[in-house]
């Protein structure tokens, strides 16, 4: 095939090893036709090309994206490689819809895509990284380390990577390797690392595969990555392949590891033997390929299309205002006149006219945003995005009656009947909005489902784009103390998955409602899935010794816990009975220890006897 290969080199040279004819447009040097800051218009790339290529790829990268316009009329087949997709979904979700075929990195995404577009779902497709065998390799080198991890370390922005290292050093000899300074160490010294390790951790940011999985393999070593949203379960075996943890198992199975040898040394060759075999960059490149040969049949030639034009317009804007600095940035002109040449045509989307009023908002041009939300609402008017800009709009223009009509409205279509008249009647107004406001508005944004959107900041921008995070930041920037705007704010991070951060923000919450002891359940849950083990089994009994809950150990029950980890809340809590001058166990506390003691001996008992019986039998 001739491909026309744009912005990153991820592909080049497994494209040109397959046989296939590459022109390469790219920032990078060496690029067959060098791009630089300014918008390049596809089709220029296109003349530029030494042949007229069968399709176009443009593959995203984590470094400079080009600023490319014409996407939508260009006549050539487009595929679209993502990377990164859950922290980027906030545009590429709208990007990929200008392409023929999109391939993004990670499973979610591609089945949220294909959800909201059950229509279009054959062009979204799962691709994950892959390793390249001529820079991660196994080496002749002799294990000088038992567990390795190579990444950046930083206590703010990845606190469960730190918490996670910390309890593998409190019982192991753990080397961390961390870039030196720098976001990455140079590949060569990555190698090498490897191969002198027994063992190579791996951490995820999001869940789902990232890079390091396939090099820590390709070089032979045994991988103990997290279970995540088990997507690895797709290419890999547990115990064969690779081994997997979680908070509760971390330690167990890095031991186990270390002590058996022959059981390491065994999955690391059948997990190198695999990936070499399956997951390099040339077979991701084959695969890619071959969904493209069978659908460019079928792939319709983009003219101009309606639609794409929308989510490219959408995809410009977000583009420019997440990176301003960077080429990118140059396109919100761009995704504005894409939006307004189809409103122009009469191109009756409620979501074309929101775009355009939330821009327009966001430039502080309130006439537009007005007449833009006005005819999104006579196209549709339970457009609920719509509707919590156009109350945003009018409350800045001073219409306040109909300010409180707007956000009424959208509460009524929001199911949430029962609502505070005055609150309403103050917040309408031009007047300035307390923390107890926003944590009100929060809560609109949560239950329209508006929750939080993984790399990007909205509260930098007009609280027409908000979610309900972002409402929830706000109410504890005017109000420190309000100690359910944290509790709100870790739920939505929780939500997400990511209570590693939600903890930050429970742990306030705490210590601003010490009395509250349902909290101390909810941070108790959060410390154990955030590898602070220790400190949440801390907050459990506690929860078990203050709280009058009649249900309280049966919720403590239902959490991911060991058995050696049950044993030491019994203790603790029957330890806190002696303190408390209740030595002789009559207590309702200490009764309830005593009995649930006794169920978890005879339960110990049981198995016992049983696993006697088998061998005997």
């Amino acid at each position: 095939m001739r491909i026309l290969l744009v912005n990153d080199s991820y592909f080049l040279a497994s494209l040109r090893r397959l046989g296939h004819e590459v022109f390469f447009a790219s920032p990078a040097p060496e690029a067959d036709l060098h791009l630089d800051a300014a918008p390049a218009q596809i089709e220029e790339i296109v003349k530029a090309c030494s042949f007229n290529p069968d399709f176009i790829l443009i593959s995203d990268s984590i470094d400079v994206r080009p600023a490319l316009l014409g996407l939508e009329n260009v006549k050539i087949p487009k595929i679209f490689y993502g990377i990164d997709s859950p922290l980027n979904a906030f545009w590429q979700f709208n990007y990929v819809q200008a392409f023929d075929l999109a391939f993004l990195d990670q499973a979610a995404p591609v089945r949220n895509l294909r959800m909201d577009y059950p229509d279009k779902s054959n062009r979204f497709h799962w691709l994950p990284l892959a390793a390249d065998p001529l820079i991660y390799r196994k080496l002749d080198l002799s294990k000088k380390y038992d567990i390795t991890f190579v990444g950046s370390i930083h206590d703010q922005l990845r606190p469960k990577r730190t918490w996670l290292l910390k309890t593998l050093q409190n019982h192991f000899k753990l080397n961390v390797f961390d870039g030196d300074g720098k976001r990455s160490l140079p590949p060569e010294k990555v190698v090498r690392l490897f191969n002198q390790s027994k063992i190579v951790l791996n951490e995820n940011l999001f869940p789902g595969l990232n890079l390091r999985t396939f090099e820590a393999l390709a070089c032979g070593v045994c991988l103990l990555t997290e279970s995540g949203d088990a997507s690895w379960q797709s290419f890999f075996k547990e115990w064969e392949h690779l081994v997997t943890y979680n908070p509760v198992n971390l330690v167990d199975r890095a031991e186990k590891l270390l002590k058996d040898e022959e059981l390491r040394e065994g999955i690391a060759e059948k997990g190198r033997a695999l990936v070499l075999e399956k997951h390099t960059v040339d077979r991701r490149a084959e695969e890619l390929l071959k969904i493209v040969a069978e659908s460019l049949p079928q792939i319709r030639a983009a003219t101009a299309d309606k639609i794409r034009s929308y989510h490219l317009g959408c995809a410009f804007i977000q583009q420019a205002n997440r990176w301003p600095r960077q080429p990118v940035g140059a396109l919100k002109s761009e995704g504005i006149r894409l939006l307004m040449s189809l409103a122009k045509n009469r191109c009756e989307l409620a979501e074309i006219h929101f775009e355009l009023a939330a821009q327009a908002l966001q430039d502080n041009r309130p006439e537009q945003a007005r007449d833009s939300l006005e005819r999104a609402l006579e196209i549709d008017a339970s457009h609920l995005r719509s509707q919590w800009a156009f109350f945003w709009c009018l409350r800045e223009s001073g219409d306040s009656k109909m300010a409180v009509q707007e956000l009424e409205r959208l509460c009524h279509h929001l199911g949430l009947e029962e609502t505070d008249r005055i609150r309403f009647a103050k917040i309408g107004t031009g007047s300035v909005l307390t923390a107890s406001d926003y944590l009100f508005l929060g809560q609109i944004l949560e239950k329209a489902g508006w929750l939080l959107e993984p790399g990007v900041d909205r509260s930098i921008g007009h609280p027409c784009r908000w979610n309900a995070f972002d409402a929830y930041q706000k109410a504890i920037a005017l109000d420190p103390k309000l100690w359910s705007a944290y509790l709100h704010c870790a739920r939505v991070l929780e939500h997400h998955g990511s209570p590693e951060f939600a903890v930050v923000l429970m742990q306030r919450a705490v210590e601003l409602r010490p009395w509250e002891f349902s909290l101390r359940l909810k941070l108790g849950y959060l410390l154990l899935r955030s590898y602070r083990r220790e400190e949440g089994l801390e907050q459990l009994v506690k929860y078990l010794v203050n709280s009058t809950d009649p249900d309280k150990w049966e919720r403590v029950e239902k959490l991911s816990v060991s058995e050696s980890e049950c044993q030491h809340i019994l203790d603790a809590v029957w330890e806190h009975c002696r303190k408390s001058g209740d030595a002789d166990g009559q207590g309702e506390l200490s009764s309830e220890v005593r009995r649930r003691t006794l169920q978890r001996v005879s339960r110990r008992d049981s198995i016992i006897s049983r696993n006697k019986f088998e061998k005997a039998i």
